[in-house]
């Protein structure tokens, strides 16, 4: 895959992004706005992505997509887009966890990494990582917990980042004081690119996805879901 193209699409936030890389080569990244715009926005996205750095779809040899948790539509958007381009480009795809993407723009940081998405409801998506060779590993297990019980699983110094601090962000430093490193404001949002950088990486060293078995992860059952009555 060094040489081969890889698009990387990421729907599962309000501020959506769609890279092309050839092996750790970045050709092109874009960020797209608003996931109310992602049905009629990502497909003439990629369209630009190729047409500026004049290369033709039919050349991508994987797609890299965030599985979730995050926004429910933009995630299905996203997923089906990228089902859609693997069956007919015969290619394989990659998913990839939301908050191991987040993870992924603090390498080899020395401090445990809190990405965090705002879930609504006074909760949040959240889960803990290390950074070794410059990879995100996962600390226990995923969560769906109020800011407060979140702060209290933080002891020590911890990078938090995410769309979630824009909301509890000020709450978490208050809280916690000095333990509470929270990222920078243009390293808390999803990039394609590190998610295509990590999706090469699953390539590598792990078999792609089965198509039938490409879901999104919630975490949390949606809505609609929630509201579905049995069939008797």
């Amino acid at each position: 895959m060094l040489k081969d193209l890889v698009l990387a699409i990421d729907t599962a936030s309000v501020r959506g992004s769609l890279a092309l890389l050839q092996g750790e080569r970045l050709l092109a990244e874009y960020t797209l706005e608003s996931p109310a715009s992602y049905l009629n926005r990502l497909l003439p996205g990629i369209d630009r992505l190729f047409l500026d750095i004049q290369r033709q779809p039919t050349e991508i040899k994987a797609v890299i997509v965030s599985s979730g948790p995050g926004n429910y539509t933009g995630l299905r958007i996203g997923m089906s887009t990228a089902k859609g381009l693997a069956l007919g480009l015969d290619c394989p795809v990659v998913a990839i966890p939301t908050l191991e993407t987040l993870a992924a723009n603090f390498p080899f940081t020395p401090f445990p990494i809190c990405p965090v998405l705002d879930a609504k409801k006074n909760e949040v998506y959240a889960a803990f990582y290390r950074c070794k060779q410059g990879f995100p590993e996962i600390l226990g297990d995923y969560l769906l917990v109020t800011p407060a019980a979140l702060a209290d699983r933080i002891t020590g110094p911890t990078i938090l980042t995410g769309p979630g601090l824009e909301r509890y962000g000020p709450w978490w430093q208050s809280r916690l004081g000095r333990h509470a490193v929270l990222a920078p404001p243009e390293l808390r949002h999803l990039r394609a690119s590190a998610l295509g950088r990590l999706g090469l990486f699953r390539l590598e060293h792990e078999q792609p996805c089965f198509l039938d078995q490409l879901t999104p992860f919630y975490l949390r059952p949606a809505e609609a879901e929630l509201h579905r009555r049995p069939i008797n």
